[in-house]
């Protein structure tokens, strides 16, 4: 009889608790919901990766919301279970070690904020558009398929958050607006350096005019709050040896985050049509 009593009141327990995490977690769904619509109808002019931003947050917060409240709710059933497992704690450790790993690589990515949505970064060769965070990997819209064209490819590619702990990232745009931007062109060691690199400091530095004193003004407002040295801002064309058959253009300067490949793209065309004309046989 006392068993009988017993087993009814564990069952009576567990389907309250399953009630209360039902509504928990609906409640949690719909206030999200709410709330993104709230946003979205008061700000409707807000930029799209504004709104992809609110997105992904939202979504994080709620799933950890979610985890919370449950964990809150089982507290109880999960304390006895967890008295008869702990033989098998070190097994699941073992298990699930590239998990924890990937959550440890998302919890260092929200405490140094190294990169966000829009943001475009590289590491362990993967370059792209960061489109979506969660806790377990981050979705990249790659760039390519060139290096020195930079349009995003179409192609979607993921890596775990655990890349994180072992790899360094590279993020583009780390002032947000203006971004210091380098590349270098190949060159045949027949053309002149002397016919190559004047012109392209000139047609780099008309590209740049429009608003290196901008560039300028806000690297020096970053390096005063921030309190470390920002780079410089002017064009800066430079050539260097490289083997017996090329030598390498090193182009770099500062440009808004919007503009850096096109200002790229029409140097290297200038230096496509320089190189053109210096490599015609000249008449006698």
């Amino acid at each position: 009889m006392w068993q009988q009593i017993t087993e009814f009141l564990q069952q009576s327990l567990a389907r309250s608790e399953i009630l209360q995490s039902a509504i928990f977690i609906v409640a949690v769904v719909l206030l999200r919901s709410v709330l993104l619509r709230g946003l979205f109808k008061r700000q409707p002019d807000v930029d799209i990766e504004i709104k992809r931003r609110w997105l992904v947050v939202s979504r994080n917060l709620a799933f950890v919301a979610c985890v919370f409240g449950l964990v809150t709710i089982w507290a109880t059933q999960i304390q006895t279970v967890a008295l008869s497992m702990l033989a098998v704690a070190a097994a699941v450790v073992l298990a699930t070690k590239e998990l924890i790993m990937c959550l440890s690589g998302s919890l260092i990515r929200t405490g140094t904020k190294q990169y966000s949505v829009g943001d475009f970064i590289e590491i362990n060769g993967l370059r792209g558009r960061v489109v979506d965070i969660n806790l377990i990997n981050t979705l990249l819209m790659q760039t390519g398929p060139h290096p020195l064209i930079g349009q995003l490819s179409g192609k979607t590619v993921s890596f775990p958050n655990s890349l994180l702990l072992s790899h360094p990232v590279l993020r583009d745009n780390g002032n947000r607006h203006f971004v210091v931007h380098s590349f270098d062109i190949p060159v045949p060691l027949a053309l002149n350096v002397d016919e190559v690199v004047p012109p392209l400091q000139s047609k780099l530095d008309e590209l740049c005019a429009p608003f290196a004193e901008q560039a300028a003004r806000q690297f020096a407002e970053i390096q005063l709050q921030k309190l470390y040295i920002t780079p410089a801002t002017e064009p800066r064309v430079a050539a260097v040896p490289k083997d017996d058959k090329v030598y390498s253009v090193v182009v770099r300067f500062a440009a808004p985050m919007a503009q850096r490949q096109h200002i790229q793209q029409q140097l290297l065309t200038h230096y496509l049509r320089l190189q053109y004309r210096l490599q015609q046989p000249k008449a006698a």
